[in-house]
């Protein structure tokens, strides 16, 4: 069966929450754990397992702050028409984070530090201006999803107006935009890996131009590594290196050249694409919801028991979330 559009967004908004709760169990654990608890590698969803840096009571298929900060932004264009309201998501946010006991179990480092600073009375434009970390790429997916890649200068300045309270540096809002970018191109139904490389670099650049200068080494030359390295070394050899040279860590320096791997990995596969992640050690969550999320785009997920087990468990419902966005797609017949 073709895919459609409302497939194609259902496939990301499914893939989001795939990546991260079958990423949850193992989220900050070395590769050495995971080997030990995981011998073939994570291949279905885990319930939580206090052996890590993170104690905590999850289930099977829960998803952490990647999902949720997602759906935040959705209902954000949902309610304001497609416009970017960031006071709307800084409010969502804040409620969560006051309210869930989940939001102090889940939450990164960047966002806690932002709403701490936003309590004292710092301005918005500036409560990000240390948030480096992957945080603004994990919830980006609605943007892409609502913006056209090949307006690149359009989306990129969206990315950033959602970046502003919490990650407000250009590492940070290049990062998302390439995300952004990749999710836009196969929302409308690209599937070259190549050409979501392309897009990656293209938005990288335009996004170091936004928000607050930080040193930080080269996220193009750190894409451009990953892919020889994909081309040239067994799965295998691609994970260690990523793991213990390129890193797998929180910073989005880190994270975004793994989920680039993993997307050529995995050939756009989202199953795939979680279990790597999920096997891969550091930041196994986010860089499962962002990879499989771009790979959700490319081959849409139809599996019932995934979808259903999602859903029960995170009282979820995707075909309404993505009725939610395909309105403002760019795409839309």
């Amino acid at each position: 069966m073709a895919d459609t559009l409302i497939q194609r967004i259902k496939g990301i908004l499914v893939g989001v929450a795939l990546g991260d709760a079958m990423g949850m169990p193992t989220e900050l654990w070395t590769r050495q754990m995971i080997k030990e608890e995981f011998p073939a590698g994570v291949k279905k969803f885990s319930k939580s397992i206090n052996k890590g840096a993170i104690i905590r009571d999850m289930k099977a298929g829960q998803i952490t702050d990647d999902t949720i900060n997602t759906i935040f932004l959705i209902k954000m264009l949902n309610k304001y028409h497609g416009e970017v309201s960031v006071e709307d998501y800084i409010e969502q946010l804040q409620e969560w984070s006051a309210d869930s006991e989940l939001a102090e179990l889940v939450s990164g480092p960047s966002t806690r530090k932002a709403l701490d600073l936003l309590k004292k009375g710092v301005p918005i434009t500036q409560t990000g201006r240390f948030g480096t970390t992957n945080g603004a790429a994990m919830k980006i997916a609605p943007i892409g999803i609502i913006s056209d890649y090949q307006n690149l200068e359009e989306l990129v300045n969206r990315v950033y107006q959602i970046c502003i309270p919490t990650h407000n540096t250009s590492i940070a809002i290049a990062g998302a935009s390439s995300v952004a970018a990749a999710i836009s191109y196969t929302s409308a139904g690209g599937k070259d890996l190549n050409q979501i490389f392309e897009l990656a670099e293209t938005a990288i650049r335009l996004g170091l131009k936004k928000g607050y200068d930080v040193a930080t080494a080269s996220l193009i030359r750190r894409l451009a590594i990953v892919r020889e390295l994909v081309d040239n070394k067994s799965e295998e050899e691609v994970m260690t290196t990523l793991y213990e040279v390129l890193g797998t860590g929180v910073e989005t320096i880190e994270t975004i050249p793994s989920v680039f791997a993993i997307v050529y990995l995995a050939q756009g596969n989202p199953l795939k694409a979680a279990q790597l992640s999920a096997s891969l050690g550091g930041d196994t969550d986010t860089i499962g919801a962002i990879s499989t999320a771009i790979c959700g785009g490319i081959e849409p997920i139809n599996d019932v028991q995934i979808i259903q087990t999602l859903e029960t468990v995170n009282q979820l419902d995707f075909d309404e979330l993505a009725e939610q966005l395909i309105h403002f797609s760019p795409y839309l017949d």
